[in-house]
């Protein structure tokens, strides 16, 4: 399992499929195709290709968003996936702290191999 990317609070945002010629340009800030998505106070976590988004619900931490994402560009704090669905996903660093989260406690990589990980403990 490479886990790649655990960001916590996050802000992203989520553009619906083929609506940008180019994933690598999508940021959190700025112009938005029509029908995008935002969610802010997330945590965010890229294990092997698979992107888990959480939210902090009133039953406790809830994975909202999972699906593989075929292609990654990072510049500077921003990264940019387009998801095997077609979706674009922007993501940055909340500048916020999280306070008062159960996300910040939340492990994202705990049971990841009974969800579809691809580490054999044999």
């Amino acid at each position: 399992m490479k886990k790649l990317i655990d960001v916590f609070p996050a802000i992203i945002k989520i553009a619906p499929p083929n609506s940008l010629e180019d994933f690598s340009t999508f940021r959190t800030t700025g112009e938005y195709p029509k029908g995008t998505r935002k969610l802010d106070r997330c945590r965010v976590a890229l294990i092997d290709k698979i992107l888990l988004v959480a939210q902090d619900t009133p039953e406790g931490p809830k994975v909202v968003f999972r699906e593989q994402a075929v292609e990654y560009s990072h510049k500077g704090k921003d990264s940019s996936f387009l998801m095997a669905s077609g979706k674009i996903i922007a993501l940055s660093k909340d500048d916020n702290c999280g306070c008062g989260s159960r996300l910040r406690s939340w492990n994202p990589f705990a049971g990841y191999r009974e969800t579809g990980g691809s580490d054999d403990a044999t």
